[in-house]
């Protein structure tokens, strides 16, 4: 089948950079920071069990293994498998083993069968999420293989973030040939919340990284000489597998035009400097939760709603972030009554870290992470919005920000208010609240 071929076909090409990867790849320098600040937004534990999935020669999973008690590490390349074995036994590292495998299929009868732990507290996926044909459908699959409270750690990248791949897209888009961006997936933080909140978890966290970038710039010329390669990579075979000979012209020239016009606006530099993305899922507990699960996530709300440090008073089911500034006013995130969710006014502030952007717009995304994953936890979902009111602390943003919340409520189409508000820090450049339904 194509699926088969194309997995094939993924094998064949890390198999082939397994030997190196680590040292002389050019990538290596890349993936070994990229492990590095997927390992810094898991908060692993040492009595913890990670699962790195898709791990290669193991980046992540080595790292996981100096600071938990239990790490299993599977790809489906036998030549990386082989190469993280080797690393491991190097750095005297114990507590780690590897398995090949074909993590879109993963199956519990396979991990018994291996002698592996069926549940973890920690799942990690390091930059690989494009080369599933379904990542949605495997990050369903990955969930249920967390234990209550468990996290789902997963990098990846936004849709632009490789400007090779960026321009042959964008001239299959000149050339009306059907195709798909190779990380359209996790191309924006809405997207990678979806991904999350479609497998059951609750959106713990979504951090663009800006400072990782890919190893060169290009000019067009050696951007040109790029295409043959490029055309033949697995994942843009999947599209481009079955293009005739004048269609791969075409599309060639449509791409040389795309990346001198690209040269001529970056100054005679072609730079690939987009941002990756970091995105943690989290298993909470419900009320039908283990004595453990709710002593660890707070007590659950009779209703049975999936509550997070939460509580009930006269049947309201109450849901808390952990931001200082709810403790501090006694307030709740949301609270849930009836079959309806009220969403206090959130800020663009990374609660976990109670950092927050200079960028109305990057707060205007983390005011919509912080609302997604309270009604995920209160047991709605951002699409179920009928009431929204954006609070911003200047006119001037608006323009900005609109996009933002058109793209956040375009399934919801909820009734608007949008008004201009002194906010109570002069850092907080919008404040949103929105009202929402239970299923």
């Amino acid at each position: 089948s194509d699926e088969k071929e194309y997995t094939e076909s993924v094998k064949k090409v890390f198999n082939r950079r397994a030997e190196g990867y680590d040292t002389t790849d050019r990538w290596s320098e890349f993936h070994k920071a990229h492990a590095d600040i997927l390992i810094s937004n898991s908060s692993i534990e040492a009595g913890h069990t990670v699962l790195d999935l898709m791990c290669g020669t193991g980046m992540a999973a080595r790292r996981a293994a100096k600071l938990c008690r239990k790490v299993c590490g599977l790809d489906l390349s036998p030549k990386m498998i082989l190469a993280a074995r080797k690393a491991t036994h190097e750095e005297g590292l114990t507590t780690a083993r590897f398995e090949v495998c074909d993590v879109s299929s993963l199956t519990v009868d396979f991990l018994e069968k291996k002698g592996l732990p069926t549940k973890f507290d920690r799942i990690l996926c390091v930059s690989a999420l494009a080369y599933l044909i379904d990542p949605a459908g495997a990050i369903r699959r990955w969930a249920k293989f967390l234990s209550p409270g468990g996290k789902l750690c997963i990098s990846g990248f936004g849709e632009e973030f490789d400007i090779r791949s960026h321009c042959i897209n964008l001239a299959a888009e000149v050339c009306n040939i059907p195709q798909k961006y190779p990380n359209e997936a996790t191309g924006d933080t809405h997207k990678c919340a979806m991904l999350l909140e479609q497998a059951g978890l609750c959106v713990s966290r979504v951090v663009w990284e800006e400072q990782l970038q890919l190893p060169e710039s290009y000019t067009a010329k050696h951007l040109n000489s790029t295409f043959d390669k490029i055309l033949k990579h697995p994942i843009t075979m999947r599209w481009a597998g079955s293009l005739s000979d004048p269609e791969v012209a075409k599309l060639r020239s449509a791409f040389q035009k795309i990346s001198e016009k690209k040269e001529t606006e970056g100054k005679g530099k072609i730079m690939n400097n987009r941002k990756a993305v970091f995105f943690v899922g989290e298993a909470i507990a419900t009320a039908a939760s283990t004595e453990e699960g709710e002593k660890k996530h707070g007590e659950a709300a009779g209703s049975g709603y999936k509550v997070k440090k939460g509580h009930t008073v006269d049947g309201f089911a109450r849901v808390s972030s952990g931001s200082t500034f709810e403790s501090l006013a006694s307030y709740s995130r949301a609270v849930v009554v009836g079959k309806q969710v009220h969403v206090s006014g959130t800020t663009g502030y990374d609660y976990s870290r109670m950092i927050i952007d200079p960028s109305a717009v990057v707060q205007a995304e983390q005011c919509f992470v912080n609302i997604a994953e309270a009604l995920s936890i209160a047991g709605s979902h951002i699409d179920r919005v009928f009431r929204i009111r954006v609070h911003l602390a200047s006119i001037d943003d608006f323009e900005a920000i609109a996009p933002v919340v058109g793209k956040w409520m375009k399934h919801a189409l909820p009734a608007n208010t949008t008004v201009v508000s002194q906010l109570v820090a002069p850092e907080m450049k919008i404040e949103i609240e929105v009202t929402a339904t239970m299923p």
